[in-house]
């Protein structure tokens, strides 16, 4: 199985969760902070080569500390880089980080993370180049207008398409600047992929994925988490 390297995102005001602070160092259940669980995850897979960490100006001490308080073997392996201001911005800075055929992108603020995901991703992405995590779709789901129902999808042709998202990094780093010339916008890294004319593999999974948006996300995984200590 090749190895990798990956892109941590962390560069997140976190306005939604409404802490006045980034999101991902919210201590869970006031112990380990939120994107300690990603970190843990890819420090110890052994295909995994290094940690671009895209964080923001204000972060940068703290991320430090807490990162050359964790070991050799978390120092050995992680780089920083600041982000940009948007998601796809702090993507294309982490990738001028990256050597290695293949990379993973991942949310920082996404912390639960299972082997049998990445490594089916990585594989996957062997197929056509791109692969991104997704899981089945279980609600109705509708397009709106105004505040009512304009049409109806069957929800048997959607996924909600998550992260950990694996690519080959050159046909990323194109696709990154296509969308530049065009000026594409997507919400993540597989749209760009797409939208530049590759294919994106999706793997679908029945894991628990949560990312931590609002409090209510927060709350959710500290009981998750809990449970799985």
């Amino acid at each position: 199985m090749n190895k990798y390297q990956c892109i941590l995102l962390a560069a997140g005001e976190g306005q939604r969760a409404a802490l006045g602070y980034n999101k991902v160092l919210y201590k869970i259940n006031g112990v380990t902070e939120l994107i300690r669980y990603s970190l843990d995850y890819f420090v110890k897979d052994p295909l995994c080569e290094k940690i671009v960490i895209v964080e923001n100006e204000r972060d940068k001490l703290y991320f430090k500390n807490l990162i050359k308080g964790l070991g050799k073997n978390y120092t050995d392996k992680i780089e920083f880089i600041e982000g940009g201001q948007t998601r796809g911005e702090s993507v294309q800075k982490g990738l001028t980080k990256i050597n290695s055929e293949y990379v993973i992108i991942h949310d920082g603020a996404r912390p639960l993370i299972y082997k049998e995901d990445v490594y089916n991703i990585l594989n996957a992405s062997k197929e056509t180049g791109g692969a991104a995590l997704a899981t089945r779709v279980y609600n109705t789901t509708c397009h709106i207008v105004d505040g009512f129902v304009e049409n109806y999808f069957s929800r048997h042709t959607l996924a909600s398409v998550i992260t950990p998202q694996c690519f080959k990094t050159s046909l990323l780093l194109d696709a990154y600047a296509e969308a530049r010339k065009n000026n594409f916008t997507f919400t993540d890294d597989s749209g760009i992929f797409k939208a530049c004319g590759n294919k994106v593999k999706l793997v679908f999974t029945d894991n628990i994925s949560i990312k931590a948006t609002t409090i209510y996300d927060i709350k959710l995984l500290e009981g998750i988490l809990y449970a799985h200590r």
